[in-house]
């Protein structure tokens, strides 16, 4: 299938590549089916491009890249509404968090991640419920950090 973007001109992407999600993302629900694009070779950042509305488009990176102690219990309900009947291993699942600009600097959302079955290219954003799990998650180096000499 072929469909334009914004961003990145003509895309053309095979059907077997696309990401589903049954009901949209928050605030996005007509936006069902995405591709993931490498950003560029040099970063692990990605994007998470609707082919839906090719308009909207998402800078996504695995949380562990933004935070190493990043744990996610993905609860069973989760996984059956990705296409699990059965717990899955960490291989079979890939997450995403979606970065923001938040007063001009990279943030990353942590407290909604996207939970991916890889095979089933089943999809679904998270809301986690704990408070202290940050939405806006800084990235890089922060004014706090001591500089480097």
């Amino acid at each position: 299938m072929k469909f334009d973007t914004s961003r990145f001109g003509t895309v053309e992407v095979g059907e077997d590549k696309l990401l589903n999600f049954e009901h949209g993302l928050p605030g996005f629900p007509d936006c069902t089916r995405f591709i993931v694009m490498d950003h560029d070779r040099e970063t692990p950042l990605k994007w998470l491009q609707c082919v839906d509305r090719p308009e909207v488009a998402f800078l996504v990176v695995e949380p562990e890249q933004v935070l190493h102690s990043y744990e996610l219990e993905v609860p069973d309900l989760v996984l059956r509404h990705i296409g699990w009947e059965q717990g899955a291993e960490p291989s079979d699942v890939a997450v995403f968090v979606i970065l923001n600009i938040s007063d001009q600097k990279l943030t990353a959302n942590l407290r909604a991640p996207i939970v991916v079955n890889i095979a089933a290219r089943q999809a679904f954003q998270m809301i986690l419920e704990n408070l202290d799990v940050s939405v806006t998650h800084p990235i890089g180096p922060t004014e706090d950090a001591p500089s480097s000499p």
